[in-house]
């Protein structure tokens, strides 16, 4: 009984352990992705979030500005508490920093600065944007290109471009501005969505993905990021390494 009683303490102990460590990962997650986005005036907005093998180091987010609304895309190099933590503070400080710059690029900057001066050693790939009516401008550090789909099926990626954050204290961004007609969509997506490999290792890419969202132009932006999902897992036979993250904005 005594033997008994040792092992019940000690798998008490453990589940303790285990339910400690799975709230403080299920609070990460809830500090780089919203619980729902925003009514986006001029826009349709949606966003699919599938978490990988570990606790997160993705974000999306989209806020409010005074002269329109802004979002967030990106995710750290690394995985695990502290990969998550570091992209915790970038969304939160891209978010904060756009109460009071003008433009995406002095934000990204700013949060490079501070990023940088952390000294963690991690960096962070991210893209943000301020849109007012249906011009977009945005600032890419690193992160791979939007695709930009036209209700005729046509597809084509945005600039995209950059350094990652924290790698040097002189940030090196990429911008680009342009005007969304009504029904073009912009959908910008995760390392882990194009880096998902089948059975032969090959990578999902961004030219099965244009296909995808070729054949699905014109839907709206839950049934596109849906159908992507849908088809990597497919092609992915299930298997997820990393979280797969995909926002997608459609003009109205």
């Amino acid at each position: 009984m005594e033997q008994v009683g040792v092992q019940l303490g000690l798998a008490v102990r453990a589940q303790e352990r285990f339910q400690s460590r799975s709230h403080a990962a299920d609070q990460l997650t809830a500090s780089v992705v919203p619980r729902a986005l925003p009514d986006v005036p001029g826009f349709e907005a949606a966003a699919l979030y599938h978490p990988g093998a570990s606790v997160g180091a993705e974000f999306y987010d989209v806020f409010p500005l005074a002269d329109g609304w802004g979002f967030a895309l990106g995710g750290s190099a690394g995985q695990g508490e502290e990969a998550a933590s570091v992209s915790a503070m970038v969304r939160g400080g891209l978010r904060v920093l756009s109460v009071w710059e003008r433009e995406p690029d002095q934000v990204v900057r700013k949060v490079n600065e501070a990023l940088v001066a952390q000294g963690g050693g991690l960096f962070v790939m991210a893209v943000a944007g301020f849109v007012s009516g249906r011009r977009i401008r945005m600032s890419s550090a690193g992160h791979h290109p939007a695709a930009m789909v036209s209700p005729d099926g046509s597809v084509r990626f945005a600039a995209g471009g950059g350094v990652p954050l924290g790698i040097s204290a002189e940030a090196e961004t990429a911008t680009q501005e342009m005007t969304l007609e009504p029904g073009q969509m912009l959908v910008f997506y995760s390392e882990g969505l194009i880096s998902s490999r089948d059975a032969h290792g090959a990578p999902y890419g961004e030219e099965r993905l244009a296909d995808v969202l070729a054949r699905y132009a014109g839907q709206s932006p839950a049934t596109v990021a849906k159908a992507v999902e849908e088809d990597r897992h497919a092609f992915s036979a299930g298997q997820v390494w990393d979280e797969i993250v995909i926002l997608a904005l459609r003009a109205l």
